[in-house]
């Protein structure tokens, strides 16, 4: 397995859509203290501070930013041993193909933990380039783990969308946008079963994000209901994996015999 993630994480120098992710998420903190200025302008009057800018982060990484880009990355890899027809030559290894693609899993799942020590570091210098009150090391341990936190349960949650749409040629891009359609959900539950057990809204639960202030939510959610909710989102990626086979054409590995005539020449 360890040679198969060495392999996989150099293949993302290779990834240009790498780049969509690293953008992203540089843009997140701008965008969202831009979106606080012009929706209310006397916001800085209102103590619009580190804390806030932090929770916005987070709502934009696990809301918009995060699912389209790990989908992206995560489906890209994947899909990219199909359109440049390597899988043929992958398979002629002796590991099974649901191991392959839990390589491709894992290094996501670590891709979107540096996500998340990014979207820290460029949230503090957006602060701090702004202006912002409240920094300080409490604030930046507290917020920074729960920003890391709610980008690792979040590239849990895109799991079966990169499995099933990174095995379709050429569909991660769509599943990438349904994937964001689906984050973008997380606004229109605010109270029972969906509020908790949602899968994106569980991830920022399980991260100790408060819905209630940024989701308008009517009730506590429920941290049991979360933790089921992830768990269901487990188990759909490991029936996936396990029900995962190559295509056709992939697993052809054979060559043709060409047949010889028995025949002499006729003179």
């Amino acid at each position: 397995m360890w040679s198969i993630l060495k392999g996989e994480w150099r293949k993302l120098r290779r990834c240009q859509i790498l780049l969509v992710g690293i953008v992203a998420l540089a843009l997140c903190p701008v965008v969202q203290y831009g979106t606080q200025l012009i929706i209310n302008p006397e916001m800085r009057d209102q103590n619009f501070d580190f804390v806030k800018l932090f929770a916005n982060v987070i709502w934009g990484n696990t809301q918009i930013f995060l699912p389209i880009s790990l989908v992206m990355i995560g489906g890209w890899l994947i899909d990219r041993e199909n359109t440049n027809d390597t899988m043929k030559n992958l398979l002629t290894v002796p590991v099974s193909y649901p191991k392959l693609l839990g390589g491709k899993l894992i290094v996501t799942i670590f891709l979107s933990i540096l996500f998340g020590i990014y979207s820290v570091a460029i949230t503090v210098l957006t602060g701090t380039l702004a202006g912002l009150d409240g920094f300080s090391a409490d604030v930046l341990l507290r917020q920074g783990a729960q920003v890391v936190a709610a980008a690792f349960n979040t590239s849990l949650v895109c799991m079966p969308m990169i499995l099933i749409f990174g095995q379709m040629r050429g569909a991660y891009l769509g599943g990438s946008l349904l994937t964001f359609f689906l984050g973008y959900c997380i606004l229109f539950f605010k109270s029972g079963f969906l509020l908790s057990a949602y899968p994106f809204s569980a991830a920022l639960i399980l991260a100790g994000f408060d819905m209630q202030e940024y989701n308008g939510a009517t009730q506590a959610p429920s941290v049991l209901l979360a933790v089921a909710g992830i768990a269901a989102v487990l188990v759909l990626t490991m029936a996936i994996l396990l029900l995962s086979r190559p295509s056709k054409k992939a697993g052809n590995t054979k060559k043709k015999k060409v047949k010889k005539g028995r025949g002499r020449r006729r003179a």
